[in-house]
This record gives structure tokens, sequence and C-alpha cells, in this order.
């Protein structure tokens, strides 16, 4: 199967490939991001420009640090293969791998187990299905089609919103990874664009990955990704319309853990489809839009008696203008939450304050609903901020399991902010009320996991630039008393990253070249309950990384080196996580 889908993807892709134009450069019409990037000198070659689509992500005014945004460029620039991956640039993410690449890799904050996480597709909320129904596993989505990655942080939760990706030219674009490394494993991946004057775009994207997922023989995990993407939007009229589809087919053979069950077996395919209309009277985002849609996420298995879907309906209304924004979303569904409203506002009424709010009611399945709000204020004035947050309402974790019930919650935040070109950074506590998060299915050797406690979090995050090529930066969570399962104290994660484009060498934008050293620890914790019910200790550690990337015009060649130190410690206990494992290859994008 292995070499039938790579070549199924790689076909897909140089179906769109296009020789490289001399005058081609990177895209740099994203804006807003929170990775550091560097400038560049000189002025870009201007290609026609036409409207897209608007991003599925909260366009209203926030509260500073309550907002991370990585867009296309900066991903492409980290060692990321996955949205796990990508999610320990929020400091307090802890990721729980149960190995290496294929492996599941659930993320887990503010102890609150798995659930801390919501994840949208273009404004699609997306749920669990399969074996593992409960929770969603982030490595199960690659960043190969996807624009933008939005992620609001919450004191006690973390919304993701997916954006995949827009062509805003009339020029094809194309792209192509191939990717191999330690333990058999591989990826090829491509994607094509095309935008016409119309209004009409079509985007194709596969993305097929195998790994070994660690040192043993005579297992494999893989999965084959594929994406189509067709829209119409009226020219110069945010009017349009809006159809993609994503199939995953999924590979997993079990994982022996030492002296447990280990990781079981998977293998079935998750479908998604999403159909949108939509319509609004100004083509920057403002003013009048609204918006209506259908969409299905569903998985079919021959190792289930059952195939599982959840099939849903919506329709959004906003108004926006740059100081203010109020939303209203309707959401029905067959199954899980079976209808929701949802009212979001954001204003600044002076210059340096900002708030911002949210009403949510949700009704899931056997009759069982919950309300929840969320406030938050921000003062800033120069290189200073100041923002306080608060949630308080009903939590369900796990709504396809119909015997869990509904927990009261209250949290909240305040945090201090420092934005300069040579430092930058924040220093906060986080109040979390306590909450009995539920055991993640594709963990057998932890069938339970302990409450955790009311707490308050330290946390903290640092940018530090003494010269241009060069960065510092650190993120670390601490919880004052006792810390959750998978959730370990003294948590922290540093990077060293040297960036440049030596412009007296090169012209700007043919070369740039980056090395980074990262590394993450944490002190011992523990990770759950076992079938005795005795709670299983989560060793510290301290995990190494080395990533190294060159570009040339719209050639990159990249190298990763996970676990560089050889640790022998783990993310769970039981599952070790391999030394020296390294991933290498390149990447090509074609614009004509």
């Amino acid at each position: 199967m292995r070499r039938a889908a790579g070549t199924i993807t790689l076909a897909l892709c140089l179906a769109g490939v296009r020789p490289a134009d001399a005058a081609a450069v990177q895209d740099t019409t994203a804006t807003g991001d929170t990775l550091t990037s560097t400038a560049d000198t000189l002025r870009h070659f201007r290609r026609p420009v036409l409207v897209m689509t608007e991003a599925e992500a909260p366009l209203g005014p926030l509260p500073p640090g309550s907002r991370y945004r990585f867009t296309r460029e900066s991903i492409i620039w980290t060692s990321s293969l996955t949205l796990s991956d990508l999610l320990t640039e929020i400091p307090g993410v802890y990721v729980a791998r149960a190995g290496f690449f294929g492996q599941p890799e659930y993320v887990m904050y503010a102890g609150r187990g798995a659930q801390s996480i919501e994840i949208f597709w273009d404004g699609l909320p997306l749920h669990p299905v399969g074996p593992d129904s409960v929770y969603l596993d982030p490595a199960r989505f690659n960043l190969s089609y996807l624009r933008q990655v939005e992620v609001e942080v919450l004191p006690a939760k973390l919304r993701v919103y997916l954006v995949s990706e827009r062509h805003e030219s009339p020029d094809p674009r194309s792209v192509l990874r191939v990717t191999s490394g330690s333990f058999n494993t591989a990826q090829y991946a491509g994607l094509f664009q095309r935008r016409w004057a119309s209004g009409v775009a079509l985007n194709l994207a596969g993305d097929y990955t195998a790994s070994d997922g660690g040192p043993n023989a005579g297992r494999n995990d893989q999965y084959l990704d594929l994406w189509a993407k067709l829209e119409w939007l009226l020219p110069d009229a945010p009017v349009g319309v809006a159809y993609q589809i994503r199939r995953q087919g999924q590979e997993r053979d079990p994982r022996v853990a030492e002296g447990g069950l280990g990781v079981p077996a998977r293998s079935g395919t998750r479908t998604e489809y999403l159909l949108k209309i939509f319509t609004g009277n100004r083509t920057d985002g403002l003013g009048w839009r609204g918006e209506a849609g259908v969409g299905s996420t569903k998985w079919g298995s021959d190792s289930l008696p059952l195939s599982q879907s959840v099939r849903q309906a919506y329709t959004r209304v906003r108004f926006a203008r740059p100081s203010f924004s109020l939303e209203a979303v309707g959401r029905v569904a067959d199954t899980r939450v079976r209808s929701a409203l949802e009212t979001k506002v954001g204003w600044v009424p002076l210059s340096g304050v900002v708030l911002a709010g949210e009403a949510r009611w949700q009704r899931f399945t056997a009759d069982r609903t919950a309300r929840s709000f969320m406030g938050s204020a921000g003062l800033y004035r120069g290189p200073l901020s100041l923002t306080g947050q608060f949630t308080t309402g009903e939590l369900l974790h796990a709504p396809a399991i119909l015997t869990d019930s509904i927990q009261e919650v209250d949290d909240a935040s305040v945090r201090v902010g420092l934005t300069t070109t040579v430092l930058s950074g924040s220093v906060g506590l986080a109040r979390r009320d306590a909450f009995l998060p539920g055991p993640i299915p594709d963990l057998p050797d932890y069938p339970a996991m302990d409450s955790s406690v009311a707490a308050t979090y330290i946390i903290a995050d640092v940018q530090f630039r003494p010269i241009f090529p060069l960065f510092f930066t650190a993120r670390y969570s601490h919880p004052r008393t006792k810390s959750a399962d998978l959730q370990p104290p003294k948590h922290g994660r540093g990077e060293i990253t040297f960036r440049s484009k030596f412009w007296r060498t090169f012209r700007s934008g043919v070369f740039d070249f980056m090395v980074r050293y990262s590394f993450e620890f944490w002190s011992a914790g523990t990770a759950g309950l076992n079938a005795a019910g005795i709670a299983v200790e989560l060793p510290g550690a301290t995990f190494q990384e080395w990533f190294v990337q060159v570009q040339l015009v719209g050639f990159k060649v990249f190298w990763n080196l996970r676990n560089a130190r050889q640790s022998t410690a783990q993310y769970i206990p039981g599952l070790t996580y391999p030394r020296n494992a390294q991933t290498f290859g390149v990447k090509w994008e074609f614009t004509n």
C-alpha cells in the first residue's frame, strides 16, 4: 500500500507542477503571525491578487495575548509534523506522545485532560469518531494543506481554528514535499491550487505518511490523507459557495508496552465534508456577513460493528467594524451536540482598552444541557499590556458517553505583557477549578484519570532578540498545588534560533538559513490510574531537539533530530520514545 499511495500522491502534485518562475517569491500576504520571522529589505515583485474567501477564524477584537496565529510561512519554518507539534508553542501544553510519528499524541492542558481542546475546520466543529470516539487526537491532522492555524486561549481551554488553503493569484501554485527518516518513516505530500478570474478556485492535496513508530520490528503506522476544495466567489463581492471533502485512511498496528497493554490497533477511514454559502457587503471582511452550511464527519471500519457519523448544519450572522464585532451562531446535529447557540462580542471603547465576551448554550444527546460564559478585558499602552479573563459554566467532557454528567467549573486568569523589538513576553496566573477528566481509550493501561484539584498556575513566556539573526524563546507552566495527570509540574520549553538571509551575500528573498536547538523539560508528576486504581508516576525528563532548514528561492531542505541526547525518558510511562529519531527531506514550491 505504501508504494501505491506514494505514487498516487506524487501524481496528484505533479499534475499541477510548472517550471519555477525566476521572479517568483514567497507569499507575503499573511499578517499577524505569532512566530518571529525575518523581514525582507527589498520590495517584492507584485502579482495580481484576486479576492479570496474569508478565513473562518475569530475576527473580532480580543485582549492582548488571547490569540496565537500561525501562518503558512511560519508553519514551514517549524519542525512540526502534526498539529500536536504545533500546539507546543502554547505555554502549558503537554503532548502525551505514545511514540514517534504515527502514534497517538494527545494534547493535555490546564488539568482538563484531552477534553481541553476544541478543533474547528473552516468553522465546522470536529467531533471524535472511530475506536476512540471520546477525544480528538491532533496528531491525525497534518499541516500540508493548512494556510493558517489560530488558537484562542481561554483560562482552561484551547480553541483551535484550522483554515484550509486558499489561493489569491491567477497563477497556479504547486507544492511538493518528500520526507524520509528513522524507523522507515516516509512522507509524500502534494498540493495544487488554481484560481480563475471568474471566481472559481480549485485546491487539491494529498499526504501519504508511514512509519514504524519506533524501533520495534514487524509493525507499521500509515495514513493516506486526501483533500479537495472547490469554491466560487463572485468577483469583487464577498458572495459565493464552497465545497470541500477530506478523507483519511488510517492503519495502525498494535504496540506492546513495557509490562502493559500498549496501544491498540486502528484501521478505518475518517471522511468529512463541508458545503457552505456566504454573502456580505464588503470584500475586506467588515460590515455584515451571513453564512450557512452543512457538514458531516463519518468513520467507516470493518473492525467496528457499526459506522459512526455526525451530521451538522449551522448558520452564522456577523457584523464587524475595526473596533467592534458581534456574531451569533446556531448549530444543529443528529448526535453528540444536538443543538447549540453562541454569541460573541468584541469592542474597543477607548484607545488602549479591549473588551470581549461570549455566551454559549448546548444541548447534548440523552437530554443533557450546558451553559457557559466568558468575559475578558485588556489594557495596553505603549509596550505594556494587562489582560484578565474569566469563564464560568458547565462542561461535558465526552458527549459520546451517554452516562457522562455535567461538571460545573469557574476559571480565571490575569496576565501582564511586554512587547518590544528586543524583549517580549508575559507572565500571569491562572486559577483553574477542579475537574474529573475521562480516560483515553487509545491508552488502555490507564483506565481512569484522577480528579484534578483547584489550582493556581504560573504561566510565562519570553522572546529575546539580542542581535538580529539570534532569537531566544522560552515557555513555562507550574501549578502551585498538586498537578493533574499528564500535566507535569515545572514544565517548560526553550529554543535558541539562528536565522539569517545573509543579505550582504545573497539578494533578499533568494536565500534563507535557520538552525534551531530546543529542549523540553518537566519535573515528576502522575500519568493516571492503573487497573488497580493506583496513581502511576510520570518521572521527570528532559528532551532535546535540533532542526536545520535552508531555502533557495522556492526550494527548501530540512533536517530534524528529536531526542538528540538519547534520553530514556517517556512521555507516557511504559511507552518508550525512540532515541535519535530523525527526519529529513525537501520541499518545492512552484508558482507560474
